[in-house]
């Protein structure tokens, strides 16, 4: 069996959300192939970053243009069509002459589409039914997608399988020589809570910003800053406006992206981890943050109880005094925060890419063998 794989977001110069995913993905394939093969296709040469070799699988480049998937892609496909297509996102070309595979990560631009830009909003609602009614079958995050998948979708769940992400072998306890050298290259604070995700609405960090600031007003003895780890996503406006109407503004501090080898350094230097999302497909920065046995606050929806279970300390993330409140109890009951820091990596061992990786091979190979519903 030939699979075939859009790998462009792997090849992405500074990879986030469903980069990594796809990046991860690609990795964790090859061992599971037992007599499969792979073809990707991207719209560049790779990078010396990305996952995978020419030995280890046909890296197919073609030209780059706009609306690529349609024009370009779907050209390919229909002139040499694999066995089996995937997509690591929501989105198909119109005509795809093989059986294709779609990952769905969110649909949260039904539900939640003043977060989004009219134009984002229009394309991925489009995107979203397309697939669903076209792809022969889903691949989903979580069970809170499945989910939502039925209910804005119509989509039963013998058409889609719920394979969880995976958490990176490179996520683990970073050693003290490395969070030294890392606090003294950017300049961190001994203290903070850490943020780590693209800066735009879901992610709730206006609400984040307003719960540290609650709390620096009544416990301002505490030496905490709040940092903010992530490239810019979309209307992130409001955020840097809250931040800089904030009481607590000169304890809020803006990163920008930060490289993939820094993060478990990062992480492991934070009291804390703060991902109090409005929703999530997943939840990536949680896993990796148990991993690494930081004690994490998180939202008590959508996704995120299916990843965090009770390794993580859950809120609502509408509630501001409520986060704050939650805040103060992790910076504060080392108890908690040393149970936590425990319970993180064994939660986090029960997701890998490994798995990931084999899930999706499974429904490719029932595909190819038609044994699979569509």
């Amino acid at each position: 069996m030939m699979l075939g794989i859009d790998g462009r977001l792997a090849n992405a110069e500074k990879r986030a959300g469903v980069g990594h995913f796809c990046a991860e993905l690609l990795q964790a394939l090859p061992a599971q192939l037992d007599g499969a093969s792979l073809r990707i296709y991207l719209d560049a040469p790779p990078r010396a970053t990305f996952p995978l070799s020419a030995e280890q699988a046909e890296l197919r480049v073609l030209p780059p243009g706009r609306f690529w998937t349609q024009r370009i892609l779907g050209r390919e496909l229909r002139r040499h069509p694999p066995d089996v297509f995937f997509s690591p996102v929501t989105q198909l070309p119109v005509c795809c002459p093989c059986p294709a595979i779609a990952a769905v990560h969110d649909l949260a631009f039904f539900d939640f589409g003043a977060y989004f830009t009219f134009r984002q909003r229009q394309i991925a609602r489009w995107q979203a039914r397309h697939v669903a009614r076209n792809a022969a079958h889903l691949v989903a995050d979580s069970f809170a997608t499945q989910r939502d998948l039925a209910q804005f979708l119509g989509v039963p769940a013998s058409r889609v399988t719920v394979a969880h992400l995976g958490c990176s072998s490179r996520f683990r306890r970073a050693d003290e020589a490395a969070i030294r050298e890392l606090r003294q290259r950017h300049g961190l604070p001994e203290h903070f809570v850490l943020y780590v995700g693209r800066l735009q609405p879901r992610k709730n960090l206006v609400r984040l910003i307003e719960a540290f600031a609650r709390l620096r007003a009544r416990r301002p003895d505490l030496p905490h800053h709040l940092l903010m780890a992530g490239d810019e996503g979309w209307l992130q406006g409001p955020i840097y406006a809250a931040a800089e109407a904030s009481t607590a503004r000169a304890h809020i501090r803006f990163l920008g992206f930060v490289p993939d080898a820094d993060l478990p350094a990062l992480i492991s230097a934070a009291d804390l981890l703060a991902l109090v999302s409005l929703w999530e497909g997943f939840g990536l920065p949680v896993l990796e943050a148990m991993a690494c046995g930081t004690a994490v606050l998180t939202s008590n929806c959508s996704s995120l109880p299916e990843v965090a279970d009770d390794a993580a300390l859950m809120t609502d993330p509408y509630d501001v005094p409520a986060m704050a409140d939650a805040l103060e109890r992790l910076i504060t009951d080392e108890d908690m925060r040393l149970r936590l820091s425990q319970r993180g990596p064994v939660q986090a061992a029960r997701f890998t890419w490994e798995h990931t990786a084999q899930s999706l091979l499974s429904v490719a190979r029932s595909l190819h063998a038609g044994t699979v519903r569509t």
